[in-house]
């Protein structure tokens, strides 16, 4: 592990966004090869607790690819194809206009109602799924729009079912934590769970007229309510071992098989090329739940990108408006990071942007 004074560039920027009340602290994970090289906390976490790498933090979308790896270890079994069709799997969109959606466009972002409202967090998991189901879509199918929350939540509620589990989160527990050894992570954090670890739980702001305030997603139902596509929470090294797997081809830390190589390939592979998303409001490449490194549409001007330095073969995920998790293959490359500051579109990706070519520059990879 090298020291943080190894990170100058890094510092620099993290401070600079201190300094300009974009957030108080960020935790990063930096690794090749799968060595950790940075994996520390800067700034604070609260006003008296410093930011450090045993944080728990938001990952938001970032933890997107770990619901689609999921759905792609029931394709890899046979128990689901990338062509299956809602109707098939939720006998409720029976006759209604997501009956022939498949899980393919469910996963590329191309279903037709990312605008739907889920009524996340306060309503309970069934009233959501019924809410989706039963709201009209807005967009052709076929058409790239991101989805926020919505198709994730059926994409968990197929994973819920085909498990006969009462939540999903045990699903993701069972299935993928527990086994990739992510035991600081959950979807959602329980009244119980956030008592015990209360000293460990940052302060969460958004930026008010150039200033933070502190937002309610850090507490009440925001922290606890499980959202397959928004709320998985823990210290950003989890994240950073998710990708490490993807990294080795989807073998886990022992070198035992977690899922195939073609699985893995499958999902890093460009599946929705050169269109125009209308959520993201820029031409965006998508995997199977994974942004496609989209340099080529634009490395100044891509929402949620790796930096203009970043291989070509580079995927990931960013979670609005506060972190990224992605890997570099031909670099052996994986970086992670959350910041605790929720600042607006325009600022963050300028933070990003900077963050993510701040340690291309400080690992000498320009």
């Amino acid at each position: 592990m090298f020291p943080v004074s190894d990170f100058p560039a890094v510092a620099a920027v993290i401070e600079d966004g201190i300094a300009r009340q974009l957030h108080t602290g960020i935790q990063i994970y930096v690794s090749r090869n799968g060595l950790p090289l940075l994996d520390a906390g800067f700034g604070q976490a609260t006003p008296d607790q410093p930011m450090t790498s045993e944080t728990v933090m938001p990952w938001r979308s970032a933890g997107k690819p770990l619901t689609a790896l999921l759905i792609l270890q029931q394709i890899e079994t046979g128990r689901l194809k990338l062509n299956t069709p809602l109707q098939e799997v939720l006998e409720e969109t029976v006759g209604t206009d997501k009956s022939s959606i498949t899980i393919f466009d469910l996963l590329t972002h191309q279903s037709g109602f990312p605008s739907t409202e889920t009524g996340w967090p306060q309503s309970e998991w069934s009233t959501i799924i019924d809410r989706i189901v039963q709201q009209p879509v807005q967009l052709p199918a076929g058409t790239a729009a991101y989805h926020p929350q919505s198709s994730w939540f059926l994409l968990g509620e197929i994973l819920r079912r085909l498990a006969g589990a009462d939540h999903f989160e045990q699903v993701l527990q069972h299935d993928l934590l527990d086994p990739l050894g992510l035991n600081e992570t959950a979807c959602g954090i329980s009244a119980e769970r956030s008592a015990f670890i209360h000293h460990r739980l940052p302060v969460l702001y958004e930026r008010d007229q150039g200033q933070l305030v502190k937002s309610s997603y850090g507490g009440g139902r925001w922290l606890q309510t499980p959202s397959p596509g928004g709320n998985l929470r823990g210290p950003i090294r989890q994240l950073g071992m998710f990708l490490e797997m993807l990294l080795r081809k989807g073998a886990d830390s022992n070198g035992h098989a977690f899922v195939s190589e073609t699985t893995v390939t499958q999902m890093t592979s460009r599946h929705r090329e050169n269109q125009f998303d209308q959520t993201l409001q820029h031409v965006v490449d998508f995997g199977l739940g994974v942004i496609c490194n989209s340099n080529r549409h634009g490395a100044a001007t891509v929402p949620y990108g790796f930096g203009r330095w970043s291989a070509e073969a580079s995927f990931g995920h960013g979670g609005s408006q506060c972190s990224i998790g992605f890997c570099d293959p031909p670099r052996g490359l994986v970086v992670a990071w959350s910041a605790n500051g929720f600042c607006g579109e325009g600022q963050h990706q300028r933070r990003n942007r900077m963050l993510n070519e701040a340690i291309y520059q400080d690992l000498g990879l320009i």
